[in-house]
């Protein structure tokens, strides 16, 4: 458990994303766990919501990504009034969705903000020099929504076969995939589907629908892992 009590710096992900970097104490906590953060969002409200952790426990700055929701009190507070200085309550870690260290390969599928636990997962591969392959399929609205886009470019290859899905796409010059993560894609971008270890996240119809695909594949449920954003 932790509480932490200032943040320290406020980045712009995206045009709804935004990075936000805190003090705090050093914790112990798996690649692709969560925490819970509570603030006064007004005078008569105080509001907690849980966020994936987007730094690795390695690292010496503790980092949190948050997309703002419709109708999303506490993501609306931290994107559009949050600053620096500000002091939050936030406890944890929580969580079963983590790194298999001991994979050979593993297969992250991410749509819009479930993104964020994965970047805490390659953070840590790569800083561990973990003898592990890494396929990243990834869904966003169009190139300016992609979140971390300038990390994704430079992970390091050929350990790391990232692509991306736009599902809104407005570039007339994209020549990648321009639809939502479906059997098809999955079947042309992962190839083998055997001793692979699975990680979906991101919102609880495109879980429920790529868990499905990937057994249909033959992927038992143990080498699945979901992670539902609602």
């Amino acid at each position: 458990m932790m509480s932490i009590s200032r943040l320290n710096k406020i980045v712009e992900e995206t045009p709804d994303t935004k990075s936000f970097l805190f003090d705090f104490e050093p914790i112990s906590f798996a690649p692709g766990q969560f925490v819970n953060v509570t603030a006064n969002v007004s005078e008569n409200l105080r509001v907690r919501r849980a966020y994936s952790i987007a730094s690795s426990p390695l690292e010496t700055e503790f980092q949190l990504t948050v997309k703002r929701m419709v109708d999303g009190k506490l993501s609306t507070f931290l994107c559009d009034k949050a600053s620096v200085g500000d002091v939050f309550d936030i406890r944890g870690p929580y969580g079963l969705f983590t790194l298999n260290e001991r994979a050979a390969h593993v297969v992250f599928i991410a749509a819009g903000s479930g993104i964020v636990p994965f970047r805490s997962m390659w953070r840590y591969i790569v800083q561990e020099s973990l003898d592990m392959q890494v396929t990243l399929l990834y869904a966003s609205k169009s190139q300016n929504y992609i979140i971390y886009r300038n990390e994704l470019l430079n992970l390091p290859g050929p350990r790391f076969n990232v692509v991306h899905t736009l599902t809104r796409n407005d570039d007339p010059e994209w020549m990648g995939y321009s639809r939502r993560i479906d059997s098809a894609m999955l079947l042309e971008v992962v190839r083998k589907f055997d001793g692979k270890y699975f990680y979906v996240c991101g919102p609880p119809v495109m879980c429920n629908c790529v868990a499905a695909y990937l057994q249909d594949f033959g992927v038992e449920r143990a080498r699945i892992k979901t992670e539902k954003y609602d």
